[in-house]
């Protein structure tokens, strides 16, 4: 069954003209496009076929680069090294890398200065001409970005859906090619919403919990940074926010359009009716994934027990992949069939072998405490732990806490293993540590404390930089571990 959209309609996205931030034409402008990550190399490439004089600034080497710089070679100049941002506050037109540090002397002088300090996100959204969803939240984005495009691809054609922003490919040297009645989904970061000046169409925050205060100067900074997503919405637009997470609830005041609700409990519901409270919602009820229009009509659309992704979590990230979808034009019926068939994402509590009776489950993915907290709720039975790695300042209380209900050995590694230690001891789990100073024998000591019934859950609770380039590199190892040591035991690999 198709639903009309209740107020967003195809071919109301951008108007593909930047003028109100961005100059009308890149021809002959000086812009300075700093760090050569994936993103900019893609935002590189678009401006310099629009005629910009490009300098690219990284802390990197030639070297170091290599293939970035052997691409770009002599088309631009080059600012690299220690010193590298020295020249920047000259520049009107400066695009950051998502993840670096915005309170350097150099971007400071340049915002005093009057320069535009944005993203390559940014410009996309200025551009696009189709409608557009932007997913946020400190978990879960890249499941329900996920969930939301394989929905949105069952009820369109798949070559008028297009996913990215901080996962697949790098949608701003497409964005000419999407056409208005196409559907984009992308999921955004904190990093890189902090520095956009326009908002997508329909935008979701799934949860807002201490994340990344390595890189942001607060939590308040963080927070600030994730209202972004809809701070610059029309009244036309629409917000989908979590009923369960007083924080994200909140948000609704702020928003100047419309609010659609996502809820797990009963927060959403009226005792008496047995309906929800505001509408449109998509919620739980008697283990079924309810979504209500804006008439008030229902439609149940799955049980949870039918969502091959396991835990609470993930029958959120399903509730608000099924609002955003819904806002987006989705066809009811399909968009059971894409949850039916989802099979989760890589790296997120996903299964990675049984070895003599102990089931390995890769949650590399989980960067915070919040995560790994998620990752408990989900997996039950006894388990041996895998935690540590980058400290990002996150407290790690509350999930000690839940360390030592649950009686979960734990194998501590990296630079936070003591502090993971220290809140452990301070939980009254210290007989529960173990650490090691090894990826592979962090894995290999955890298997031996396992015993047949078990679970090796690799969920640190951290991030990887200090061992791993990043948690994708760190769950790849942790998969070939797994697969090695089955291979020893004389079992088929899985």
């Amino acid at each position: 069954m198709k639903i009309r959209i209740p107020l967003l309609h195809k071919g109301e996205g951008g108007n593909g003209k930047v003028e109100e931030v961005f100059p009308s034409s890149w021809e002959g402008e000086k812009v300075a496009v700093v760090g050569m990550g994936l993103s900019n190399t893609a935002l590189a490439r678009y401006l310099l076929k629009r005629g910009a004089k490009l300098t690219c600034f990284d802390r990197k080497g030639p070297s170091e680069l290599g293939a970035v710089f052997r691409e770009f070679g002599s088309q631009v100049r080059w600012s690299l090294g220690e010193d590298y941002l020295e020249s920047l506050p000259s520049y009107k037109w400066i695009f950051l890398t998502p993840g670096m540090k915005k309170d350097d002397p150099a971007i400071k002088m340049a915002r005093t200065k009057g320069a535009l300090i944005s993203t390559e996100i940014d410009l996309f959204l200025h551009l696009c001409r189709a409608p557009v969803a932007g997913i946020t939240g400190s978990s879960g984005k890249t499941t329900t970005v996920s969930m939301t495009g394989a929905i949105l691809r069952e009820t369109f054609p798949p070559d008028r859906v297009f996913v990215g922003g901080n996962i697949g490919q790098v949608l701003v040297e497409k964005v000419d090619e999407i056409p208005p009645d196409g559907n984009v989904v992308l999921e955004l970061s904190s990093f890189q919403l902090q520095l956009t000046h326009k908002s997508p169409h329909v935008a979701a925050v799934l949860n807002v919990s201490p994340n990344h205060l390595d890189i942001h100067e607060s939590f308040q900074e963080y927070v600030a940074s994730k209202k972004n997503i809809l701070r610059y919405q029309s009244d036309q637009d629409w917000a989908v926010l979590n009923a369960d997470d007083p924080t994200v609830a909140k948000f609704a005041g702020e928003c100047r359009g419309h609010v659609g609700w996502f809820c797990l409990g009963r927060g959403l519901w009226q005792e008496a009716s047995g309906s929800p409270s505001v509408l449109p919602a998509a919620a739980l009820r008697d283990g079924l994934l309810i979504l209500t229009s804006d008439s008030g009509k229902e439609f149940p659309v799955l049980k949870t027990s039918e969502l091959p992704a396991p835990g609470p979590h993930n029958a959120a990230n399903a509730l608000a992949a099924m609002m955003v979808s819904f806002l987006m034009g989705a066809d009811i019926d399909k968009m059971r069939r894409a949850l039916l068939n989802f099979k989760g994402v890589e790296h997120r509590i996903e299964f990675a072998g049984e070895v003599a009776g102990v089931r390995y489950y890769n949650d590399s993915i989980a960067t915070s405490p919040a995560r790994t907290l998620a990752c408990l709720e989900a997996l039950h039975g006894p388990m041996v732990l895998i935690l540590g790695g980058y400290d990002k300042g996150l407290p790690f209380d509350e999930l000690a806490r839940k360390v030592v209900e649950r009686n979960v050995h734990c194998v501590v590694i990296g630079k936070a293993a003591g502090k993971i230690r220290k809140a452990l001891t301070v939980a009254r789990g210290a007989h529960l540590i173990h650490e090691e100073t090894d990826f592979e024998r962090a894995v290999r000591t955890a298997a031996d404390l396992a015993k047949p019934g078990y679970s090796v859950v690799l969920s640190p609770a951290c991030a990887s930089y200090d061992m791993f380039s990043n948690f994708e590199e760190r769950g790849r190892r942790f998969k070939e571990i797994v697969a090695r040591m089955k291979r020893e035991k004389g079992e088929e690999s899985g």
